[in-house]
């Protein structure tokens, strides 16, 4: 898929964007602008293409440079960033595939003929911002341990580890040995009861709980 940017339509469209250009001059505000779009493509490997109007640039710079895997074209001389982007969308062999981000009604009107889609700026910069600022569980630990346990989730484990020795909790806790801990047979999964009931935990899962029950044993002990 292609995206192509009327770069300036999107600087001014954006509040979050264009209020940065009031107390700064327009090339670092569109120099920002690049790294979002480079930075969404590292994401989204999607092509990418910033058309910005060469016009309104105070120095001399090449009509079209690639910076970060994404393509930055800047208007010819009395050739606005309009009619440079209506250019490339003429041009599309496969215009199903070409999006472009414009708030412009003139370049909509035109791209839609060619058979192209658009996407309004305020739309993909929120797009943007949700993919970048989005984590994922890079850990390799149970998610169970980062978000911390359901309600049955508790419940049950506290099932499983309030017979257990303490001798026997020690093994699991050095050996991560599941197979001393004894789990009742029981029906295929229905209702809204924890997975790990039918399917059986990790080791690494079985290890950590094991760790937190007996830590809240000793605490229980103490009081």
């Amino acid at each position: 898929m292609l995206i192509i940017i009327d770069g300036y339509n999107f600087i001014f469209t954006v509040p979050a964007i264009e209020k940065h250009v009031g107390t700064n001059r327009i090339e670092p505000v569109r120099d920002y602008v690049i790294s979002l779009f480079s930075k969404y493509r590292e994401k989204k490997h999607y092509d990418v293409t910033v058309v910005f109007d060469g016009n309104y640039t105070q120095a001399a710079l090449p009509k079209k440079q690639t910076y970060s895997g994404i393509t930055v074209i800047y208007s010819k001389s009395g050739i606005s960033a309009d009619t440079e982007i209506k250019n490339i969308t003429s041009l599309c062999q496969n215009p199903a595939d070409v999006h472009i981000v414009t708030y412009d009604n003139e370049i909509k009107r035109h791209v839609r003929k060619c058979g192209c889609h658009v996407i309004e700026p305020k739309v993909m910069y929120r797009e943007i911002q949700e993919i970048l600022t989005s984590k994922k569980n890079i850990s390799g630990e149970p998610e169970s341990k980062q978000k911390g346990p359901s309600e049955s989730d508790a419940q049950y484990w506290k099932d499983i580890f309030k017979d257990v020795p303490d001798e026997e909790l020690k093994s699991c806790v050095i050996k991560a040995d599941t197979s001393k801990i004894k789990r009742k047979k029981t029906p295929p999964p229905h209702g809204n009861e924890p997975h790990c009931k039918y399917q059986g935990p990790s080791v690494d899962e079985t290890q950590y709980w094991v760790r937190i029950f007996k830590e809240i044993g000793t605490n229980e002990h103490q009081d």
